[in-house]
């Protein structure tokens, strides 16, 4: 039995990379599911299992991972979770957003990776569309959000969470999250133009 339950799980794993190979109109989901295990470290199968959110309209899904599939000792406290986000291009193709946040000791701070996606082919392009972000803008925005409680002190980096605003088909660098993305304060926010991110501010920070 469990060598026909293993057998089973690969073909469906191996039936999954083949149809993500030969789409380019997936779901959100289909296409969190088929980047290529070197950039997360997971088979389908079990990536499935971590997604508690997905919505195919604004192409945005939200998925969290076992602190101990990350770490070997988590801390009661650790939490690690992440969204995709699929931004289409004017030229064609898709790229493929994903956040990787992890929290511990009321501290979050959060990774950002882009996929290119088109016809079957997955290029990392994080290098190239990636906001650089700046610690001592960020101080400046911070020491004027009422809502930012925490100290600043000077050369000291200051911790970021990252998300998707999947209707606005934008990424939040928030500041001040303990345990999840929820009650941070937005310190940069990147709006997708079809090619690239272009820096935006809110006339009001977004809850």
């Amino acid at each position: 039995m469990k060598k026909l339950l293993f057998l089973t799980i690969t073909i469906l794993s191996m039936s999954f990379a083949a149809f993500a190979q030969a789409n380019t109109d997936l779901n959100v989901t289909e296409y969190f599911l088929g980047i290529p295990n070197q950039y997360i470290k997971a088979e389908p199968i079990k990536r499935g299992k971590w997604v508690d959110f997905s919505d195919n309209d604004i192409g945005n899904l939200t998925f969290k991972i076992p602190a101990k599939e990350v770490v070997d000792n988590p801390t009661e406290d650790m939490n690690v979770f992440g969204a995709v986000q699929i931004f289409k291009k004017d030229a064609g193709g898709v790229v493929v957003g994903m956040t990787t946040n992890m929290c511990a000791e009321k501290i979050c701070v959060g990774q950002i990776l882009f996929l290119d996606y088109n016809n079957g082919k997955w290029d990392d392009i994080t290098g190239d569309l990636a906001p650089m972000i700046d610690n001592d803008e960020v101080a400046e925005v911070l020491k004027d959000a009422p809502a930012y409680k925490k100290p600043i002190k000077k050369g000291v980096e200051i911790p970021l969470t990252i998300d998707f605003s999947g209707n606005e088909k934008a990424i939040h660098y928030l500041a001040g999250c303990e345990t999840s993305a929820d009650g941070g304060v937005v310190a940069k926010a990147f709006k997708w133009n079809g090619s690239t991110f272009a820096e935006f501010e809110y006339e009001e920070s977004p809850e």
